[in-house]
C-alpha cells in the first residue's frame, strides 16, 4: 500500500471509528427508561452506526489484506472487536452494557490507530487539518443525537477544531490565514451557541440563530481558503466542498427550528458529514504535496 492510499484509509477508519464512539455514548438523561426496555435508537442513530461499520470495517479490512495480517493484536482486536460488538447492538433487546464493552473497545483502537498503522504526516499543518476532520464531526454529531454527552463531545470538538487551526496557518498565505481568522470567529459563535442551548425554551431558538451565523462565517472562512495557494489545487477543491457542506448544515438548522424533525436532521447531518469529510481530506492531501 503506498503513502497516498495508507494516509487516505487511515483517514476513512479514524473518521469511522469517532462516528461509531460518537453513536455509542450514553444517554444518561435516558438510563432508567431504556433499562427498563423503554426507548430505542432513533433512525438516524441506526443508518450513522451501518455507515461507520461499514465504512470503518472497509478500511480495516484493506490495511489487514495490505499487511498480510501482520497488524498489531491489541489494535486489531480493539477496531475489530468494536466493529462487531457495535453490529450487534443494532440487534432489538441487546443489553446496554454491550454498548459500553463496545465503546472501550472502539476508543481504544482510535487511540492507537495512529501509531500502529505508522501514519505520520508531513507538515504540521496537514496535523492540523486531521484534528480539524476529526473536531467537525464531534461538534456536528450533536445534531445527529442529541444528548448530555453528545453535548460534551460538541464542546470538545470545538476545542480541538481552535488547537487544529493554529496548526493549520503554519503553511498558509494571506487568503489563508484570513479564512483561518473566519473559521476562529465561527467557533467561537458555536460555543456561545451551545452554552446558550442550554437555557430552557427560547434558549434553542436564540442557539439556532447564532448557529446559523457561525456557519455563515465558516461559509466565508472556506471561501479564503479557497483562494490559498499552498493548499494547491487539491486543498482548494476540498474547501469548495466544504463550502457545500455550510449550506447543508444551514439547512439542516433551519428544519431543526420546528418541533418533530429530529430525524429529517439528523440524516442532513448525514449528508453533510460526508461533504465535511472529503473537504477536509482534500485540504489536509493538498498540504501534503
Amino acid at each position: 500500500m503506498d503513502e497516498f492510499t495508507k494516509k487516505k484509509q487511515f483517514l476513512q477508519l479514524q473518521f469511522s471509528l469517532v462516528l461509531l464512539v460518537c453513536s455509542l455514548l450514553p444517554d444518561f438523561g435516558n438510563m432508567v427508561s431504556s433499562a427498563l426496555g423503554f426507548g430505542g435508537l432513533s433512525v438516524s442513530v441506526i443508518v450513522a452506526r451501518l455507515i461507520g461499520i461499514a465504512f470503518g470495517g472497509w478500511a480495516l479490512y484493506n490495511f489487514y489484506q495490505s499487511t498480510g495480517g501482520k497488524l498489531p493484536t491489541p489494535f486489531l482486536c480493539g477496531v475489530g472487536g468494536g466493529l462487531a460488538l457495535t453490529l450487534i447492538t443494532l440487534i432489538p433487546g441487546t443489553p446496554m452494557w454491550l454498548d459500553y464493552i463496545a465503546l472501550i473497545a472502539l476508543a481504544f483502537g482510535l487511540w492507537v490507530c495512529k501509531a500502529s498503522l505508522g501514519v505520520e504526516w508531513r507538515t504540521v499543518s496537514s496535523e492540523g487539518a486531521y484534528m480539524i476532520l476529526i473536531a467537525c464531526l464531534l461538534h456536528c454529531y450533536h445534531a445527529i443525537d442529541p444528548k448530555m454527552t453528545t453535548s460534551i463531545a460538541s464542546l470538545v470538538g470545538m476545542a480541538l477544531y481552535i488547537i487544529g487551526l493554529g496548526k493549520l496557518t503554519k503553511s498558509l498565505d494571506a487568503e489563508g490565514m484570513a479564512g483561518a481568522s473566519k473559521l476562529k470567529i465561527a467557533v467561537w459563535l458555536g460555543i456561545a451557541a451551545a452554552i446558550i442551548g442550554i437555557i430552557p425554551l427560547l434558549g434553542g431558538i436564540i442557539a439556532g440563530i447564532i448557529g446559523i451565523i457561525a456557519f455563515i462565517f465558516e461559509f466565508l472562512g472556506y471561501s479564503s481558503l479557497m483562494k490559498s495557494g499552498p493548499l494547491h489545487q487539491l486543498g482548494r477543491d476540498g474547501a469548495k466542498t466544504l463550502r457545500l457542506s455550510m449550506i447543508i448544515m444551514v439547512v439542516a438548522t433551519l428544519i431543526g427550528l420546528f418541533p418533530l424533525t429530529g430525524i429529517v436532521v439528523g440524516l442532513i447531518t448525514l449528508v453533510a458529514l460526508w461533504f465535511i469529510y472529503k473537504g477536509w481530506t482534500n485540504i489536509l492531501f493538498g498540504l501534503e504535496q
